[in-house]
């Protein structure tokens, strides 16, 4: 994390100081997951692992790939890690997932196919033999929030999210019911705040910042400080906690959320996911990877604010705007009454079964020639003719 942290985009520096921090890490990913995967008759997983698709292709067993952002190429975004500060067109943002997918494949390539050929037993491979654009693809996010673009094959399906009902169980303490109560009898707006386990380099001095935004802006919150100083020289300084925040730690959104006026956070997928399922106005401050790309996501949507800056100022105004603006406060309402219509595990469930004979195809294609449709090349042809502002969404 202090990585992406340090390297909010990917480049060189990035790559560069990845291969030498993680080698060894990568050679016992690949070990562990060919160890693990012993007998499984369906393999599903994140991109990111890089390890799956080669296992399934020795095992000859349907493989799918599932993930909380975007991976497939495409002209209505760009990849999550390579969002710009202004949108730069289709062209632009396919070209974000080749170099991606390029990058990536440069970084590990050596590793994996020296494990393919002393653990797997199979020849080594590359990009155009490894056909990950035609695996199919679950993106667990509600459509409204990533709306499929219509340059997606068949095989790539956006089901909606897959929430943990955590809140059943939870058993909150005294205080927090107590804090949420006298908000409500003082006729306060309550949010919530939390960024994680993100890493910074002087953790006190976010908190301080929070701390004041809240009371500049007459709001109770409630707090989750996970943030951390792995950054940093430890300071040791405690930041005294004013009345109008409560320090709650973790707590499941599912049981928190509703009872709030807005969230703001870090911009993970599942956070996002969960503050704009119960339709709370949502404030986001991306620090890395695919949550710059759910700050904009926000900010497009009219549901929430994107914050590029984080100090007492702009939370202030930002958590003004998002507790007062009728506008936005309306359409995070109805893009909560959405995503809760949507059932996101049993779309998911209907796809893996429906497209069970094409990822099983698909991975025996690698080693006796199926002949399998090639990646959609729609965007050549027609697609050309398009207006990239008909795209982008």
């Amino acid at each position: 994390m202090a990585l992406m942290v340090t390297n909010p985009t990917i480049n060189y520096s990035f790559v560069k100081e990845a291969k030498s921090k993680f080698r060894s890490w990568i050679d016992d990913l690949l070990i562990t997951s060919w160890k693990a995967c012993q007998d499984t008759d369906v393999l599903i997983e994140s991109p990111s692992s890089i390890c799956g698709i080669h296992i399934a292709e020795k095992l000859q067993i349907p493989y799918f790939r599932a993930f909380t952002m975007p991976w497939s190429r495409t002209r209505a975004y760009p990849h999550a890690f390579m969002v710009p500060d202004q949108k730069l067109g289709g062209a632009y943002n396919y070209m974000t997932f080749v170099a991606f997918e390029a990058g990536y494949w440069k970084g590990t390539a050596q590793q994996i196919n020296r494990w393919r050929v002393e653990d797997l037993g199979l020849p080594k491979t590359n990009l155009a033999n490894m056909k990950q654009a035609n695996v199919p693809f679950l993106y667990n996010m509600s459509p409204v929030v990533f709306p499929p673009p219509v340059d997606f094959p068949e095989w790539v399906t956006v089901t909606g999210y897959w929430f943990l009902d955590e809140g059943v169980t939870y058993d909150p303490p005294k205080a927090l019911t107590d804090f949420i109560k006298k908000a409500k009898d003082d006729g306060k707006k309550l949010v919530y705040i939390g960024f994680g386990s993100i890493v910074v380099s002087d953790p006190a001095k976010l908190t301080r910042a929070i701390c004041k935004a809240v009371v500049e802006a007459d709001v109770r919150c409630i707090m989750n400080k996970g943030w951390s100083d792995r950054l940093g020289t430890k300071t040791g300084v405690e930041v005294e906690i004013p009345p109008e925040v409560y320090n709650a730690g973790a707590v499941p959104h599912d049981w928190l959320f509703p009872q709030l006026d807005a969230a703001v956070h870090h911009g993970g997928s599942g956070t996002t996911g969960a503050s704009l399922k119960f339709g709370l106005p949502t404030i986001i401050k991306p620090f890395f990877g695919d949550q710059k790309f759910y700050a904009n996501r926000v900010d497009d949507m009219g549901c929430g604010v994107g914050l590029k800056d984080l100090n007492y100022k702009t939370l202030a105004k930002a958590l003004k705007d998002v507790t007062t603006d009728a506008r936005i406060i309306a359409q995070a309402k109805v893009v909560g009454e959405k995503i809760r219509s949507e059932n996101g595990v049993q779309k998911a469930i209907e796809t893996i079964y429906t497209q069970m004979e094409y990822a099983h195809r698909l991975s025996l294609s690698k080693s006796i020639g199926i002949q399998l449709p090639e990646e959609n090349d729609v965007e050549d042809s027609a697609m050309e003719n398009f207006e990239d502002s008909w795209l982008l969404v």
